[in-house]
């Protein structure tokens, strides 16, 4: 792969990065436009491709910043999802989730919630480099406990589902398996620096 890769926080200066690798996709998984984990079931499911669209902009108009762009050299390539729990939490309703006694010394800062990479980059490694690139933003901002939901790719029927990254992705980068949910998400967390990051 010729060129050097870098990432950047997504801020509203870089939305139309952010757009045109979305839209190199159709907006990604059916126009998910990585809305999926940032709001209730209910509201995905009544929104078009293009109010999701619109949905994630808000946000980022708002000053927040729902995760990190991937660039090969100036094109954005790939996208990681990474924010605290105010923001990423539709994993907080879940039905195995939401049974767990979590201690105050695991509840989260941070999630990572999904890894996606631009289709004609593929196989080169970028998907490793966002989840090293989130770990490095994350301890910017001031570390804390991080959670990562990868799907055990092992199990029958969900090959081509590793929009969240995998079990041996995040054991590479130092993380622990906490728990499963359901039948093939797998729980893991690690703690990087303090615990004044990002809630």
């Amino acid at each position: 792969m010729e060129g050097k890769l870098h990432s950047k926080k997504l801020t509203y200066e870089l939305w139309k990065d952010f757009e045109e690798l979305f839209n190199r996709h159709n907006g990604v998984r059916g126009g998910c436009w990585c809305t999926f984990y940032l709001c209730k079931s209910s509201q995905f499911d009544k929104m078009s491709r293009e109010e999701r669209r619109e949905y994630h902009k808000r946000l980022i108009q708002t000053g927040k910043s729902t995760g990190i762009l991937i660039y090969l050299d100036e094109k954005p390539v790939g996208w990681c999802q990474v924010a605290g729990p105010k923001l990423i939490h539709r994993f907080d309703t879940g039905r195995d989730y939401s049974k767990l006694n979590l201690q105050d010394n695991e509840k989260p800062d941070w999630r990572i919630s999904c890894i996606f990479t631009d289709k004609n980059h593929r196989k080169q490694g970028i998907g490793k480099f966002a989840a090293s690139e989130a770990m490095k933003y994350i301890e910017s901002e001031g570390g804390g406990v991080v959670e990562v939901f990868p799907f055990d790719l092992s199990y029958r029927g969900i090959t081509g589902m590793q929009h969240n990254g995998s079990v041996s992705l995040f054991k590479n980068l130092g993380f622990n398996e906490v728990t499963r949910l359901g039948k093939n998400t797998v729980l893991m967390r690690k703690t990087i620096g303090g615990r004044d990051g990002q809630t």
